[in-house]
């Protein structure tokens, strides 16, 4: 039975990379997919070809090409969009664009990360007011 279930595995994790190659690097497209399947316990094997996907493409001059559009876009999504459709010959662009645009919108900026620095320390140090009738439960 193990045998056969890493064999189901293994294919669907080419077919997973099949998918990103085919919708050129629809990452979250890719993700909703799955999701809408339900296969149990697919989602970690579908995260993990994602993340091989997106460590090869970012090895690709086409990616630091992307990471510099995206940037004077101000990673927009309608400018993605833009940016892709203006790269239509250019599949190995497309993909580009979509991983670089996949890595900013999962990686908070420098500022974003120092707020949740500071949100941490702020609820692990005790504050200057002692009220326990202001206690609320953390959302």
């Amino acid at each position: 039975m193990m045998h056969s279930e890493n064999d189901f595995v293994e294919g669907e994790a080419g077919q997973i990379r099949v998918r990103l190659k085919k919708t050129l690097g629809d990452i979250q497209g890719c993700r909703n997919h799955y999701m809408l399947q339900a296969i149990p316990g697919m989602m970690p094997v579908v995260e993990k070809v994602i993340n091989e996907f997106i460590d090869e493409t970012k090895n690709s001059v086409e990616f630091a090409n992307a990471q510099e559009e995206l940037q004077h876009a101000n990673y927009d999504q309608d400018e993605l969009t833009r940016l892709v459709s203006s790269y239509e010959t250019q599949p190995s662009m497309q993909i580009a664009l979509h991983v670089a645009y996949e890595i900013w919108k999962n990686d908070p900026s420098a500022e974003e990360t120092l707020r949740q620095i500071v949100d941490r320390a702020d609820s692990l140090s005790p504050s200057g007011s002692k009220s326990i009738s202001n206690s609320q439960a953390p959302t």
